[in-house]
């Protein structure tokens, strides 16, 4: 029997149908409705990293697929640093996976289950082939793509509008 899902609630406890009345601490109280105290949650670990926005002359962007296994695995993303939690994280441009023009275009959050991130995101107008591994995608095209929602954000820091389905391509 689960007694938090239906007779122990917070709201309008039922104490009257509890099987474990007598021996109840919030009955003994004299105030059950003060019950079950939730506790605080931990602060998530912080990880820091940087994504690179690279924009071709048509508006298509530079995007790779993530490896299969692990966190976002197989999903779509702007090329990217590792993320990890030291103060001194590869987090300039100095660490983009290719040289270009790179341009600070802000910084976002992003919450996953385990930990917080913040990437600082970085703009380039750039010409020419994709690296190996990694592929244009057409501004048309990038609603289509299986983009995780901190990509979303990213992408968008650096080009407002650009994850937004064009109008009559519902």
């Amino acid at each position: 029997m689960d007694l938090g899902a239906t007779i122990c609630t917070p709201k309008r406890p039922r104490c009257m149908l509890c099987p474990v009345r007598e021996d109840c601490s919030a009955i003994l109280s004299g105030d059950p409705e003060r019950f079950p105290v939730r506790l605080p949650k931990d602060d998530k670990p912080l990880r820091r990293g940087a994504a690179f926005v690279a924009e071709r002359a048509d508006g298509a962007i530079l995007m790779r697929k993530r490896p299969e296994k692990g966190l976002l695995g197989g999903m779509t993303e702007v090329p990217t640093t590792g993320w990890t939690a030291r103060i001194d994280g590869a987090t300039t441009a100095n660490a983009a996976p290719f040289s270009a023009d790179w341009r600070r275009a802000g910084q976002i959050g992003h919450v996953f289950t385990h930990f917080a991130l913040e990437l600082e995101i970085f703009h380039a107008r750039v010409n020419g082939d994709a690296p190996s591994g990694h592929f244009w995608s057409l501004a048309h095209e990038i609603s289509g793509e299986a983009l995780p929602t901190v990509m979303k954000k990213a992408i968008e820091a650096a080009i407002p509008g650009a994850t937004k389905r064009p109008k009559g391509m519902q």
